[in-house]
């Protein structure tokens, strides 16, 4: 049996983000990728500034710009028919551009980059089980590009396998303790900009239509653009049972959005999607740990997940590899981890939450934009790039300003605007509440920005397959039978000592919002998620 420090389940976003930083602090990395790069996954391809620090820190990003898209230098957004608010993008590190890359092209640059700084990435490789020894996540059993089973040994198991995660449901992690459920369905298409090498060709477009979202990302390669439509969920099974009538459907309901697409040639199918319910679910325990969309997802409204699922892969990476020789200090540095990714995460949920209802834009917000539009520099395209929290770049004097504005520039319908905008302020206060209070995997629900009726299929069921290893010599040092793994409701967190809490002061880039009504939360010390009963045993 094969063994190794890290192996990582996924090699996409932020399993080639992962395997690049602990390949470069010197450790020995498997990924295991189930598809063959290129392939393509749906995704709003958008990478804001962070996003594309996160490429270069990888050192991939000379690769990416060689694959030639359009650098999006500046935001347009519309807010009905009287508001637009041009603004450049607040500088990130050395970058004050957004890409949008087909993931086709750009996962395999990402792949590229794991391999060269010294990952070991296979492809078309199916992990089918977890193994465990000592109460530990111990390696994984997978079936090869040839469809061979076999087992490989690790210190950690990183899950970066996606929504629906084999790691998350061998280890006990895969129904989330927190969810909301999304109000919009995506559409989209790529297509041929009519105005490329245009100013049009270097903004990112957005107009609030009503209660529909329509989007156009100048993409990759030039002059390749994604047209996107973020309207109710209902759009998408009449999008899939009539794509050409919803599409003309789209473009008469949203007369800005069609005049710039108007003259696009080389229009590709319509995809589409409205399986998109945010989640978080419990993402570190003993040998292991989930990041990218594994662990968390967020609506894609805001166009997060890429940035944050490489953020989530490199700063996983980093705090692993600090601590990988000691099981204890391991867990305790991925507990740290998982409420570090809270923090980071957090009000981006929120802020998804909000976009993804399906209601006209609050008239606070409308005034608010109208009064930034006199402006050109970074101000509300902040909350795009996440440079500022949604709670720095809208205050609460900001807030209540807005309303007051509304109110006076409508005084009849002063009344609405009032009962409008009340709730939106408590679920904002709610928000700022729960980022203070740093709760451990929190299951209170904040009224208002977290919609029920989300829900969850049953966990996959483990493949009967045996392993390519069975009657193999044992690895030197094996025991003969490995300890059973804990059954749930076990303590499964750490060898010896319990996990230190993690510090008691925030990261470094501050919450962006959460709050707290009634529910509980866990303390990151003592609350590891157990593995099923039926696991998998490697030898000790």
């Amino acid at each position: 049996m094969e063994t190794h420090d890290v192996v990582i389940c996924g090699g996409r976003l932020a399993g080639s983000a992962a395997a690049s930083a602990l390949a470069r602090a010197g450790k020995d990395v498997v990924v295991l990728e189930r598809g063959k790069l290129p392939s393509d996954t749906l995704s709003t391809h958008v990478l804001f500034s962070a996003g594309i620090e996160e490429v270069r820190r990888m050192g991939a990003l000379d690769d990416l710009l060689a694959l030639d898209p359009s650098r999006l230098r500046r935001l347009q957004l519309h807010m009905g028919e009287d508001v637009i608010v041009r603004e450049r993008w607040s500088t990130e590190g050395e970058t004050d551009y957004v890409l949008c890359v087909p993931r086709t092209i750009q996962d395999v640059v990402l792949s590229d980059a794991a391999r060269r700084s010294g990952a070991d990435v296979r492809e078309g490789c199916e992990v089918l089980d977890v193994l465990w020894a000592g109460g530990r996540a111990a390696g994984v059993r997978y079936r090869d590009a040839d469809g061979q089973t076999r087992d490989l040994r690790a210190r950690l198991v990183l899950g970066a396998d996606g929504r629906r995660s084999t790691v998350a449901a061998r280890v006990g992690a895969w129904k989330p303790y927190r969810g909301s459920l999304n109000g919009r369905g995506l559409v989209f298409r790529y297509l041929d900009d009519p105005h490329a090498g245009t100013d049009l060709n270097e903004t990112l477009m957005q107009w609030r239509d009503g209660t529909s979202f329509c989007m156009v990302f100048p993409s990759a390669p030039r002059p390749r653009t994604v047209a996107l439509v973020m309207g109710p969920a209902a759009d998408v099974p009449r999008a899939r049972k009539d794509p050409d009538g919803t599409w003309a459907e789209f473009l008469r309901r949203h007369p800005g959005f069609a005049e710039r697409i108007a003259g696009a040639t080389n229009l590709g199918k319509l995809r589409s999607t409205n399986d998109v319910s945010a989640y978080f679910r419990p993402s570190s325990g003993p040998g292991w740990a989930l990041i990218g969309d594994a662990g968390h997802f967020k609506d894609p409204v805001i166009g997060q997940g890429q940035r944050d699922a490489l953020w989530m892969g490199r700063t996983a990476g980093e705090a692993a590899a600090a601590a990988i020789e000691d099981p204890a200090a391991l867990d305790a540095a991925l507990r740290r981890w998982e409420q570090r990714r809270d923090d980071e995460c957090l009000a981006a949920y929120h802020l998804a939450n909000a976009e993804t209802r399906i209601a006209p834009q609050p008239e606070a917000l409308v005034q608010i934009a109208r009064r930034a539009q006199r402006r050109h520099e970074p101000d509300l395209s902040d909350l795009f790039q996440r440079t500022r929290t949604q709670q720095e770049v809208l205050s609460v004097p900001r807030l209540l300003g807005g309303a007051v504005g509304a109110m006076a520039r409508r005084p009849r319908q002063a009344r609405g605007i009032l009962r409008e905008s009340l709730p939106e302020l408590r679920t904002d206060l709610a928000v700022r509440a729960e980022a203070r209070a740093r709760r451990f995997r929190s299951t209170r629900v904040v009224a208002g920005s977290e919609h029920p009726g989300w829900t969850w299929p049953a966990a996959p069921a483990r493949k009967a397959v045996a392993s390519a290893n069975d009657g193999a010599e044992p690895v030197a040092g094996a025991v003969e039978s490995a300890e059973r793994a804990p059954k749930p409701g076990a303590a499964a967190a750490a060898p010896a000592k319990r996990a230190p809490k993690p510090p008691a002061t925030p990261a470094k880039r501050a919450p962006r919002s959460v709050a707290a009504p009634a529910g509980r939360s866990a303390s990151p010390a003592t609350e590891t998620p157990t593995p099923s009963v039926s696991t998998t045993e490697v030898p000790a």
